[in-house]
């Protein structure tokens, strides 16, 4: 597992953009931001050769890594959950973040249709990352937003 942060490092992210809710535009490129607390982004293993091969590790107490977008579609039954194989849109956010926020732009959009937008926080090795204690806030986040034409 590795080195496990304090209650006070623990990791908390908050999708900034698109708004939870948004109706964007079908085929038309928008932008994610993300804002996580106690992650020093910028840490990103070749996922080929290093996966899950160290350690969760921290500097200063606060866990190595770096984050993930992925964007599934949703379909008409909302109780059954969706397929993890299946999405439309996925990407590591390798880079560190700039004034604490991390960006990706899907360039081509999406077509119409109701979407999830969730965060993976990974340590640099791209393990979920570990924290200290089971009652806490979530580490991730997700919105709903819908595309139309």
């Amino acid at each position: 597992m590795g080195e496990i942060p304090s209650i006070d490092n623990m990791i908390s992210t908050l999708i900034i953009k698109p708004a939870d809710g948004s109706t964007l535009e079908a085929k038309k490129k928008f932008r994610i931001d993300t804002i996580t607390d106690n992650l020093i982004t910028g840490f990103f293993s070749d996922p080929v050769k290093e996966y899950y091969v160290e350690p969760q590790q921290l500097k200063n107490g606060k866990i190595l890594g770096h984050s993930h977008i992925i964007i599934q579609k949703l379909d008409d039954n909302r109780r059954k959950p969706l397929n993890p194989k299946v999405f439309a849109f996925f990407k590591g956010l390798d880079q560190p973040a700039k004034n604490g926020i991390l960006s990706v732009d899907v360039n081509n959009g999406l077509p119409a249709g109701d979407y999830r937008i969730c965060t993976i926080v990974s340590s640099f090795t791209h393990q979920p990352v570990i924290m200290p204690v089971a009652q806490r806030g979530a580490q991730d986040d997700c919105i709903r937003i819908k595309v139309r034409n």
